[in-house]
């Protein structure tokens, strides 16, 4: 099976670059059951990026970095069943995408998952021993780092809300997975490792507070109207 991925990125020096790197290699490495296709989609359009691994596509779009918009470009080459939306600080293991498409198999309806960082999951107590811990909770069974969905999903509920240009986009994936009564679930036999924060960098200072707490109000607008 091949699997669509969207990885965004603002490749401003050569380290940003190299972690892309290493988040592709770990990609492709992870499994010999199933392959990938990799939409990179990048904020920097000063140069031109290409990447070694064949199956990258890099997109550079000619308009200012919104996360959900960018992720809504990428969406546009998925053409797969199933699309992993990932951080480009992201680390996967071996088997990591086989052990997501076994729960699917077990539950038809888990449409959206996400993979268990050891050390991050450490701080929630979740028995390892429960092959999928079900529920909505952003940082918790929802990791906003890596999450793997159904493409049918993604077309329900028309892709993702643009006016959360960056914080709280996991925020509004959940609860938009709760109102539309979707499964998703945290399994924890899928490893990943996530280098936490290191795709904030990239955010100008005087659009911190813009792309990063001020969009609370955007959430809490949008869900006190549904609710």
């Amino acid at each position: 099976m091949e699997i669509d991925v969207i990885i965004l990125s603002y490749a401003k020096n050569d380290s940003i670059i190299e972690m892309n790197n290493n988040c592709i290699n770990s990609i492709n490495n992870s499994s010999n059951e199933n392959t990938f296709k990799i939409i990179l989609v990048e904020t920097n359009k000063e140069k031109t990026f290409t990447y070694p691994q064949g199956n990258v596509t890099v997109i550079q779009p000619n308009e200012e970095f919104n996360y959900n918009r960018f992720l809504n470009i990428g969406l546009q080459f998925c053409k797969n069943e199933w699309v992993l939306i990932s951080n480009n600080d992201t680390i996967y293991h071996k088997g990591f995408i086989e052990e997501m498409l076994k729960s699917y198999e077990q539950d038809n309806e888990l449409l959206s998952m996400s993979p268990m960082d050891d050390s991050w999951h450490r701080h929630q107590i979740f028995n390892k021993d429960i092959p999928v811990h079900y529920g909505h909770r952003t940082s918790y069974e929802i990791a906003g780092w890596s999450i793997l969905v159904k493409k049918e999903v993604l077309n329900k509920i028309n892709g993702f809300d643009e006016q959360f240009t960056f914080w709280y986009q996991d925020n509004d994936y959940a609860l938009t997975l709760q109102h539309n009564k979707i499964k998703h679930g945290l399994v924890t036999k899928s490893k990943v490792t996530h280098l936490l924060s290191q795709s904030h960098n990239f955010i100008e200072q005087s659009k911190k507070f813009e792309m990063t707490d001020g969009l609370i109000r955007n959430l809490a607008n949008k869900w006190n109207k549904k609710n």
